[in-house]
């Protein structure tokens, strides 16, 4: 019997996972209406607060949090946590249905509605850890209102249809693209600082233009050949409005137009990166990535506070 991928992630120091399928999309906190809906692209959304549905000490907003977009039936809802951790292979045994608490101590969200209707508020035993402090940014609202205006555009049309530009990079001695309407500047590799507790992948933070981002190594995440830090490497700001957060690239190598609608699909074999995060192939050596999905995709979000 197959049991689906969960996504993790954190409230008041509890972990939690709910099944990575009924996960439509994740986003940085955004302020909310007086109502507690937020609107995606034109629709609106009811927000719930994790720590309220598992009778935890509630707090303020703050720009550090994460809403995680799901699906418990026919309409959208929100869930307001901490942070994301990540997807993880569910190894829990069948069994009981609802909301549980693991062997581990992670609470696993089995029902989603019934989760969403605050089923297991004050039913579990958990103890929340003593949380720090978060930073104050002296601008939490205003990056709160600007992330909502972002996100309340209306989607655009599918843009596999028509012509795109493309910026093509190199890593590990392959030619790889995105769009360029998601490429929101590119910069030269400073000083990228550490941060302690992250995945392997996120080779630190950097400061550009008075705004913190999150480097992503993509070689290290889909497990490519890399050829560690230089100074030749490049930084590319990938955002969607939403999400924000740079990727390395050995060297930048062309930037043109190309056909998305004609893109070739890529050949078994050359490379290791899962098809969902592709478009195609370009010009039959160029894989074209989906910045989309790789913005939005749970496993790829980085907590984050802008400026």
């Amino acid at each position: 019997m197959s049991r689906p991928d969960l996504l993790s992630f954190t409230v008041a120091g509890v972990t939690c996972a709910l099944p990575l399928a009924a996960v439509r999309q994740v986003t940085s906190m955004v302020a909310l209406s007086p109502a507690g809906t937020m609107n995606l692209h034109g629709r609106a959304v009811p927000v719930y607060s994790a720590r309220t549905l598992l009778g935890l000490p509630e707090k303020p907003p703050h720009p550090s949090e994460v809403l995680i977009v799901v699906r418990p039936g026919p309409d959208c809802a929100a869930v307001r946590v901490d942070g994301v951790r990540g997807v993880r292979e569910n190894t829990a045994p069948p069994g009981e249905s609802g909301v549980l608490l693991g062997e581990d101590g992670t609470v696993l969200i089995r029902d989603l509605p019934l989760f969403l209707e605050g089923g297991a508020a004050g039913r579990l035993p958990l103890t929340p850890t003593g949380e720090e402090a978060l930073p104050e940014t002296g601008r939490a609202a205003s990056i709160l209102a600007e992330r909502a205006e972002a996100l309340a555009q209306p989607e655009e049309e599918p843009h596999q249809t028509a012509l795109s530009e493309i910026l093509t990079f190199r890593i590990a001695d392959r030619e790889y693209a995105v769009e360029t309407r998601y490429v929101r500047e590119v910069f030269i590799v400073r000083e990228i600082t550490p941060v302690p507790g992250v995945p392997d992948f996120i080779v630190g933070i950097s400061a550009e233009r008075g705004e913190i981002v999150s480097i992503v190594d993509l070689a290290r995440l889909f497990s490519l050949p890399g050829r560690g830090l230089t100074e030749l490497n490049r930084v590319i700001v990938l955002s969607d409005g939403a999400m924000t957060f740079g990727i390395l690239a050995d060297y930048i190598t062309d930037i043109g137009t190309t056909p998305t609608g004609d893109l070739a699909p890529v050949k078994p074999g050359a490379t290791p990166i899962a098809g969902r995060y592709l478009l195609g192939a370009a010009d039959g050596s160029r894989i074209v990535l989906d910045a989309a999905a790789i913005l939005a995709d749970p496993a790829m979000v980085i907590c984050q506070t802008s400026r």
